[in-house]
């Protein structure tokens, strides 16, 4: 099941094709190598672009936010077995 968690966090990534791709993240003084990218998408939140991603890590997933008005990221969830 899905743990909220709801923290900033700092992600590392690469432009390509005016593409961003994650290809790390940084959270709670720990880095995580994202290994693949399961579900990428755009939402509107209250009219507050965002997009949303979840990430493979070392066999972990995790989903994470970028909000695109204030230009932030966040750590939403992790998965919890």
């Amino acid at each position: 099941m899905y743990q909220t968690i709801n923290e900033p966090i700092e992600i590392a990534g690469v432009y390509s094709k005016s593409t961003f791709t994650p290809k790390k993240f940084r959270w709670r003084h720990k880095e995580f190598l994202i290994k693949t990218i399961t579900w990428r998408s755009d939402v509107k939140d209250g009219g507050i672009r965002k997009r949303l991603y979840s990430l493979m890590s070392a066999n972990e997933l995790y989903r994470v936010e970028f909000n695109r008005e204030n230009e932030t990221w966040s750590l939403l969830e992790m998965w919890i077995e």
